[in-house]
């Protein structure tokens, strides 16, 4: 069927007819969320957990596993966040985080609410929770979004109850609703498979590198034995601190999944300054450690040089070379094990960080000791582990192409925006 304002492109047979323009207030309320202080913020994982900005994932479910908060505070009963709940942020510092929309699975076996800065949206339209993943409903956000004089604007309730989208028969909700939960199902599985297959490795890594205070792995392939070397870090790599002379406009950054990665291909835009002449120039196998720390890297990351021939960082980060260029996949598992962490948490100088990074000297960074086997182990345990991440990838790659496919899917269900 060919679509118009008020019809989607794609429908299930038996239904018929332009859908109705409703209100969100018309199919459903809105709850500000739970104010608390200081005082009451607890350590207590059985207290009330207060679902915030960094746990509202958009276009998916709420994360109710990572960055909790909890608190003394009992919420109201219209606070108590049920299944098919959305919650929304209303107020934050980043004008990226206001209007972040995503749904409560119903995951959390305890007391969960929002925060004061966000607010709770109760429907009672099936489709709402796919509703809020259109293009339409973030156009509406961003339009108010933006003051009189364009200034950022924080968002109200009133405001999102406002808002007006198109919805069809009970019925045919329903069947959108159902049709898209099965995408979310498949998604949800494959999105646990990969996760699994990451912590498999993680436990392999453990098992592959000696840990601390240890000469030898305690899983090892046969053919090997005997303890492993301790070499400083000046003995197996050798500082790059080469300035970007050739003005290279391939400004770098690390990423967890993907390493050392484009800012244009990563952030689709450059964040760096202008003028990068004076950034440190890298060539392919060339490592670099970001000292800021972040989501399960809380002394930074440590990645080599593999997207692209040569790129730039900034002298903020660390670099260094390996001299034996056939170990730089070994290096590379070694430092994403997490084992040498320790290590640089031992000269990291107590609260001293920098915008967020840690202050951690370069000589004695190159005095830090690593350990290693000999080379024909090495080779081993990289091909090995790498073979896992060839494993990791295609799976990832199937739940991007599940969501992607969900994406069009919505697509031809929901009528789509005039242009």
């Amino acid at each position: 069927m060919s679509s118009d304002n008020n019809t989607p492109r794609l429908r299930f047979p038996g239904f018929e007819g332009e859908w109705k323009e409703k209100k969100l207030g018309e199919v459903g309320s809105f709850v500000r969320g739970l104010s608390y202080n200081k005082k009451e913020v607890t350590s207590n994982a059985s207290s009330t957990l207060v679902i915030r900005s960094n746990n509202i994932i958009q276009d998916a479910h709420i994360d109710c596993k990572n960055n909790l908060q909890f608190v003394t505070k009992s919420p109201s009963k219209e606070q108590l966040l049920r299944k098919g709940d959305i919650a929304i942020c209303l107020a934050n510092g980043s004008s990226n985080l206001i209007g972040k929309s995503s749904w409560y699975a119903g995951d959390y076996s305890g007391i969960v609410t929002v925060g004061a800065f966000c607010g709770i949206y109760r429907s009672t339209s099936p489709i709402t929770k796919y509703l809020v993943q259109t293009a339409k409903y973030k156009n509406s956000i961003n339009l108010l979004k933006q003051g009189g004089n364009g200034a950022l604007a924080n968002l109200y309730g009133k405001d999102i109850l406002g808002l007006a989208f198109e919805f069809p028969s009970f019925a045919e909700q329903q069947k959108i609703a159902s049709c898209l939960t099965e995408m979310d199902n498949l998604i949800a599985s494959q999105g646990q498979k990969v996760e699994a297959l990451k912590e498999k490795k993680k436990g392999l890594m453990q098992q592959l590198f000696p840990q601390d205070g240890e000469t030898t792995p305690k899983l090892r392939f046969p053919e090997f034995e005997g303890e492993w070397e301790e070499k400083k870090m000046s003995d197996v790599f050798s500082r790059r601190s080469e300035k970007n002379s050739e003005n290279n406009k391939n400004v770098l950054t690390i990423s967890a999944q993907y390493g050392l990665i484009s800012q244009l291909d990563f952030f689709k835009k450059s964040v760096s300054a202008s003028d990068v002449t004076g950034y440190y120039l890298l060539h392919k196998g060339d490592f670099a450690y970001n000292k800021s720390s972040s989501q399960g890297k809380p002394v930074g990351a440590i990645k080599p040089l593999k997207l692209y021939d040569k790129g730039v960082v900034s002298t903020l980060y660390i670099c260094f070379r390996c001299k034996d260029s056939n170990a730089i996949g070994f290096w590379e598992q070694y430092f994403d094990a997490g084992i040498f962490d320790k290590e640089i948490m031992s000269i990291a100088q107590e609260g001293a960080r920098n915008h967020g990074l840690l202050n951690v000297p370069t000589r004695d960074f190159f005095n830090l000791v690593v350990k290693m086997p000999i080379p024909s182990e090495q080779q081993t345990i990289a091909s090995f582990l790498s073979e896992f991440d060839n494993l990791i990838s295609s799976e990832s790659n199937k739940l991007e192409n599940l969501k992607n496919y969900k994406k069009g899917l919505m697509q031809q269900l929901f009528p789509q925006p005039v242009k």
